[in-house]
């Protein structure tokens, strides 16, 4: 319990793959609320004049990845047996998305520091096997990111490298696979399509053909984001 307040913050833990992927943020946070509906959970709502249900999520999953790691944070007015509400709900969500557990957060969204992926190339040629060895080892990746400076949206190009923590290369059944721990958060968020971006230029290879999973978030020590 938080304080002489009558609810418990809890996070809910969940994956979202395979169709689900394509289900946008704001969709996503529409469809959990739904399922929360339908399952009975005594979530708090906002007060004022259009109340809604109390829903935090820590970091927006980009449209077209799949993940194993998603979180949504809320506020429950009355205790629930969690092993039971987790199964409650799994029974109200879509196809590709599974809620694995339901336990009282450890740490703060603002905690998180870098996310891991596995970014897999179906159809590598030797152009894009030989870019993405050279590319990776190099000091400088530059990508231009999107930006905001005020109300106006604008490009900046920065250097990728800086903020990639960990990567490995490796090939299996003919695809291409790369696992890397990029910056992640509220300070510095690496979208991982700005990679692939960079390591298909010019190799005759469309960014499209990539498959991102987003595999964990971590906090600055590398401790699993609970």
């Amino acid at each position: 319990m938080q304080g002489n307040n009558s609810w418990t913050d809890v996070r809910m833990f969940y994956t979202k793959t395979g169709t689900a992927k394509y289900i946008s943020h704001l969709d996503t946070v529409r469809c959990l609320s739904r399922a929360m509906k339908r399952a009975a959970v005594p979530i708090w709502f906002t007060e004022g004049f259009n109340p809604h249900a109390f829903l935090t999520f820590a970091m927006p999953l980009s449209l077209g990845v799949e993940s194993y790691c998603e979180t949504v944070d809320f506020r429950l007015t009355e205790e629930v047996d969690l092993t039971e509400l987790t199964e409650r709900l799994n029974a109200t969500m879509p196809e590709g998305i599974s809620v694995k557990k339901i336990a009282v957060p450890k740490f703060k969204a603002s905690d998180i520091r870098y996310a891991e992926y596995e970014i897999v190339f179906a159809y590598p040629n030797e152009s894009l096997i030989a870019k993405a060895h050279t590319l990776l080892a190099s000091e400088e990746i530059m990508a231009e990111k999107k930006a905001k400076q005020g109300r106006k949206k604008v490009t900046k190009e920065i250097n990728i490298k800086e903020h990639i923590k960990t990567y490995e290369l490796s090939q299996k059944d003919g695809k291409l696979i790369l696992k890397t721990v990029l910056s992640s958060g509220t300070s510095v968020n690496i979208n991982p399509s700005l990679l692939i971006s960079a390591i298909v230029k010019d190799t005759g290879i469309d960014e499209r053909d990539a498959d991102i999973t987003k595999i964990q978030s971590y906090t600055e020590n590398m401790e699993i984001f609970r």
